[in-house]
């Protein structure tokens, strides 16, 4: 019989620090760089209801093996239940035997808002302190203490377009421990009030721009992070061409963001302005320190399997290491 590790969303919790997820995505990212990760197209199934992702991934260093398993139902908010639930599955990648199967769900949740972190850690003004929240749902709240993790953040304004959802998640972040240098929350009706921040998060389900580029304040990053598909996008066309930096997670984010494909349609010049994180933390000198402080940047995110195998192998050794989660076994082949 071979043990393998289940580890639950409270387990992942105790064992995923927040600074040290980011740490091991700025890794992750080098070794993309350094095309180090096998990374095949997702691949999808759908039913009437909905659909499940299945993103595998290869490689790194060390070497890691395993693949994610996403479904997606629009309908369950009717139904009091999560539209986006998940599972990852984790592999020896020398002996292909079974390791761990872990929430998904929360996985997806802190690398996604993880990576913005790293973006902003990489390209925002270092004194950026104002934070402004698109989106009243799990991943705002998630970006709002990540990116405290790597800014001095001591001002948060939420806009949704339901006003109670915007009210429930300033309570709920007021209470959070990550939050604690925050001295001022607001809840807004009016969206621009939240785009004129020095951090901006658009977290959102809407398939037009809920953010306008006439909005954003000099030396603004945003991270647009809640549209997934070509025809989709959260941000203008004006945001995107303000920018003075475009960054993506590898090549193939430019393919699937609308919030670039859409600007690159109407206006053009997009495409060839875009930068991955990748090649920003293989440059010699800090990059941030070479553009004008000023100037306005943009991090597109659509997810990338390589970032949940990354920190779904942190989380094996870590909850290995503290004896967490509950061991099952499966039966050997003969």
């Amino acid at each position: 019989m071979q043990d393998a590790l289940l580890l639950s969303r409270r387990d992942l919790e105790r064992v995923l620090d927040f600074p040290s997820v980011i740490d091991v995505l700025e890794q992750a990212f080098r070794a993309e760089h350094r095309r180090e990760w096998d990374t095949p197209k997702r691949i999808a199934a759908h039913t009437k209801a909905g659909g499940l992702l299945a993103m595998p991934c290869g490689g790194g260093s060390p070497e890691a093996l395993g693949a994610k398993l996403v479904s997606t139902f629009p309908g369950n908010a009717a139904r009091s239940l999560p539209s986006v639930s998940g599972l990852y599955a984790l592999f020896d990648p020398g002996t292909g035997v079974p390791l761990s199967v872990m929430d998904g769900s929360y996985l997806t949740l802190v690398r996604t808002a993880a990576v913005s972190a790293l973006a902003a850690r990489l390209l925002s003004r270092p004194n950026a302190r104002t934070l402004g929240l698109l989106g009243a749902g799990a991943q705002a709240a998630f970006h709002a203490c990540l990116l405290a993790a790597v800014r001095p953040i001591d001002a948060v304004t939420i806009w949704a377009r339901r006003r109670d959802q915007a009210e429930a998640l300033a309570a709920s972040l007021r209470a959070s421990d990550d939050l604690r240098r925050v001295s001022s929350w607001t809840v807004t009706a009016v969206p621009e009030e939240a785009a004129a921040c020095d951090l901006v998060v658009t977290a959102t389900s809407a398939p037009d721009p809920v953010l306008l580029g006439r909005w954003l304040r000099d030396g603004t990053h945003l991270n647009p992070i809640g549209a997934h598909t070509r025809h989709t996008r959260e941000i203008d066309t004006e945001a995107v061409t303000r920018a003075a930096v475009l960054a993506v997670e590898t090549a193939d984010t430019l393919l699937e963001a609308g919030d670039f494909q859409m600007a690159e349609a109407e206006r053009g010049g997009v495409s060839d302005r875009v930068v991955t994180l990748g090649s920003i933390l293989a440059k010699a000198a800090p990059f941030p320190a070479e553009r004008d402080p000023g100037a306005i940047t943009i991090f597109k995110s659509c997810g990338v399997a390589f970032e949940d195998l990354a920190v779904a192998s942190l989380a094996f050794r870590r909850a290995r290491e503290a004896s967490l989660g509950v061991n099952f076994s499966f039966a050997r082949a003969v």
